[in-house]
């Protein structure tokens, strides 16, 4: 089952590169956020020292592929909505999902200007322990950077 984490931004994403994205997932402390998840020191270290990101296609669609696992291993893929109309409907789906909600009004104001979304997919096996922690913290740090909400 894949679990995701969603930025809805209002600055584009599209000149993002590999090395910012590591940048801004490494400036956080990856080590102390994953302690809250109950994993092993050697888990995380490992998951820290193998740390790197991949540019990636699948069809017509370039996206980043998070890895911190071996290799053929499931990995995170972080992908942006390609086109404007992907944005908008996805954007309408949110605000129906949300319609009535204590928040509402917020998000929808948000969810007007927003011009990109980037969504971090992973898995949920035990094995993929460091996946909630690397992928939650890709998506906060694309909302800090470009005028986002995750």
């Amino acid at each position: 089952m894949a679990n995701h984490h969603t930025a809805y931004c209002k600055k584009s994403v599209a000149e993002l590169t590999p090395e910012q994205l590591l940048r801004g997932i490494r400036s956080a402390d990856l080590h102390t956020i994953a302690e809250d998840y109950d994993l092993s020191d050697a888990v995380i270290a490992d998951a820290l020292r193998q740390l790197r990101i991949e540019t990636a296609t699948r069809g017509s669609s370039q996206y980043f592929r998070i890895c911190y696992r071996p290799d053929g291993q499931r990995q995170i893929d972080l992908e942006r909505w390609p086109t404007a109309e992907e944005v908008e409907a996805v954007k309408a789906e949110v605000l129906q999902e949300l319609e009535g909600e204590p928040l509402f009004e917020k998000v929808s104001a948000h969810l007007g200007q927003t011009v990109d979304i980037v969504s971090a997919s992973f898995g949920s096996s035990q094995e993929e322990g460091m996946a909630p922690v690397i992928a939650s913290e890709a998506v906060r740090w694309l909302a800090e950077q470009f005028d986002g909400i995750s």
